[in-house]
């Protein structure tokens, strides 16, 4: 309860003294009577004043009712809402494009494989897609300038012949050449592999693929040809994989004739007398 003020010792020896004196003044066949009960309340005023007080610990401000409990509320800081976090939804290898239908698999690679396992047989498959591609040019590109060898040597002069055979010719006249490449390839595919696989020695899979990875992605656009749009991306992802698969077909068929014939392709298809080193261009 609030702290009530209690009168002051001096005021309750004034009130004593009247009381005893109207006692006095009272008549006598009452006077007795009078001053016995007077006595004791004066006692009793006086035992009250000198009792210790009983202080509150409870705070002396009114409790909020009403508009003032709707203030404080309304003044009470706002907490943040925390957003639940998304679900993630399971990878899955996307649909092809005709002739092939959304999935051709005649061999059952794909069967029983976990998401991790699915997104390295695609990571391997568009990495090689690229590799052909390039090779694919590099076939013609390399016999196009055989009158102008890159790596010609005046005791074994410069590389002639099919592009299947450059590799060891290059190996012939310069053997420490392709481990001077070791170094160079091997920081970018330490950059794909940090990007795209999970880490070993921090409880990662030994091959497994990130979660967020998506297979080819490595944020590689020089000239800011991806798309912004899902479905641009989408279409360019087919364009690429598409071309690819045929690039690896096609590299395959070109080895393959120059091992036969032993012939270079511009000689194969004819093409001497238009293109390079013997053609205008």
């Amino acid at each position: 309860a609030p702290p009530t003020a209690s009168p002051s010792p001096l005021s309750m020896h004034l009130l004593y003294f009247a009381l005893v004196a109207s006692a006095s003044a009272a008549p006598a066949a009452s006077g007795l009577r009078i001053a016995s009960s007077t006595a004791r309340l004066a006692n009793l005023a006086l035992k009250k004043a000198a009792a210790p007080r009983r202080v509150s610990m409870r705070s002396e401000a009114p409790m909020p009712s009403g508009d003032n409990e709707a203030a404080a509320v309304a003044a009470a800081p706002e907490v943040p809402e925390i957003p639940a976090e998304p679900v993630r939804q399971p990878w899955k290898y996307p649909a092809g494009t005709a002739p092939f239908g959304n999935y051709f698999d005649p061999l059952g690679i794909s069967k029983d494989k976990t998401e991790s396992e699915m997104k390295r047989i695609r990571e391997a498959e568009v990495t090689h897609s690229r590799v052909a591609m390039l090779a694919f040019l590099g076939f013609f590109f390399q016999e196009a300038i055989l009158d102008r060898p890159l790596f010609a040597t005046k005791e074994l002069g410069g590389i002639t012949g099919p592009a299947i055979y450059h590799f060891q010719q290059v190996s012939e006249r310069f053997p420490g050449f392709w481990l001077a490449t070791i170094p160079f390839f091997a920081y970018f595919e330490n950059l794909r592999a940090r990007k795209g696989w999970q880490d070993p020695t921090k409880g990662g899979d030994l091959f497994g693929i990130k979660e967020d990875y998506e297979p080819g992605d490595l944020g590689f656009d020089p000239f800011s040809a991806y798309p912004l749009d899902s479905r641009g991306r989408a279409e360019m992802k087919n364009k690429e994989l598409n071309n690819g698969r045929l690039a690896m077909l096609g590299v395959a068929g070109l080895m393959a004739q120059e091992l036969v014939n032993g012939k270079t392709l511009y000689d194969s298809l004819n093409l001497g007398a238009l293109m390079p080193p013997h053609g205008p261009i």
